[in-house]
């Protein structure tokens, strides 16, 4: 991961209410890079270039957006990933699947960094 003093989110979402989850992701001491769409999201990802992704199934090809995240994990185990989807999506299950409500993105995001540090204290620890 580079190393910076925010933790730095691939944010893929072109929903209305975007500005208010990125707003939130902010005020949450995250640095967020946005993108519109799969296409724009893939040119910019690289492995360990962002702490985390963000995908929005809702307004993207659900079906294009789970490939993808499945395939970031696959070439990176390592690598935090949310999916934001509501429950009438009916996607398959992946551990990594959130609410697109922005309180619960926040909250998870939170979650995953707290969950990652802890996880590095324990292994200093060690």
């Amino acid at each position: 991961m580079e190393q910076t003093n925010s933790p730095t989110i691939l944010f893929v979402d072109k929903d209305a209410d975007r500005k208010e989850r990125i707003s939130l992701l902010k005020k949450n001491g995250f640095k967020v890079f946005p993108a519109l769409d799969i296409g724009q999201a893939r040119e910019r990802y690289k492995p360990g270039k962002f702490d985390l992704i963000i995908v929005n199934a809702q307004n993207n090809n659900p079906q294009l957006a789970l490939a993808m995240c499945d395939d970031i994990i696959r070439r990176d185990a390592h690598q935090l990933l949310l999916l934001m989807a509501a429950p009438e999506l009916q996607l398959p299950a992946r551990q990594y699947l959130v609410s697109p409500q922005p309180e619960k993105v926040a909250e998870r995001a939170k979650t995953l960094f707290a969950e990652r540090s802890e996880a590095e204290k324990k292994s200093f620890a060690a």
